[in-house]
């Protein structure tokens, strides 16, 4: 049964395959733990986040239509979770206050995970018609690196990071506005949030 594509496995545990969901499990708990630390950099609160993505994609799996690879699909859950947790914990983000309040729209806007994939999809094809030392900032910054820390992996004064982030920023400010007028505000404070933070 380890053989099976993750399409194959996902049929199975619609039928309630408790040794496909297993399988899964043990497939993507590795990676999708790893993701969840590199954002939060809380090992409990990353296990706690993946657990709680697995137990829904059991209590879903009748109803489970997913779109695309489910590896995707996972990481957008993590990245969606890690969201959820920051809002929780009121996090402020720096210049604009006012822009995690409107992170609350995102249950209502972004009404699934396609629409998020949609989302995530633009914000990369963006960012890879960006040079590359945007691209790297982004990159490291998405997955919850500090200013500092960038600074020192890249060999860059942490101004010229703040620099980069404001001009990736901008740049996502300008696509989003462009391809989603009436949610933009919503996705928006959504990439501050990620990158501001």
């Amino acid at each position: 049964m380890e053989s099976l594509t993750d399409k194959e496995l996902l049929t199975q545990i619609r039928h309630d395959d408790h040794d496909a969901f297993d399988i899964l499990f043990d497939r993507y708990w590795q990676q999708l733990f790893k993701s969840a630390c590199a954002r939060l950099d809380d090992n409990d609160t990353a296990q706690d986040i993946v657990q709680e993505i697995f137990i829904k994609l059991w209590q879903r799996r009748a109803s489970l239509n997913i779109d695309g690879p489910l590896e995707n699909y996972l990481h957008s859950a993590v990245r969606l979770s890690v969201i959820s947790h920051y809002r929780s914990k009121k996090v402020t983000v720096v210049q604009l206050d006012d822009a995690l309040e409107r992170i609350n729209l995102l249950e209502d806007s972004i009404g699934s995970l396609t629409d998020y994939l949609e989302l995530e999809k633009t914000l990369q094809l963006t960012v890879d018609g960006m040079p590359d030392m945007l691209k790297k900032v982004y990159q490291l910054r998405s997955e919850n690196h500090s200013v500092k820390a960038i600074a020192v992996e890249l060999g860059l004064a942490d101004q010229t990071v703040k620099n980069y982030i404001t001009e990736v920023s901008r740049r996502l400010r300008i696509t989003i506005a462009e391809k989603y007028p009436e949610k933009h505000l919503t996705y928006i404070a959504l990439i501050v949030a990620m990158l501001h933070k």
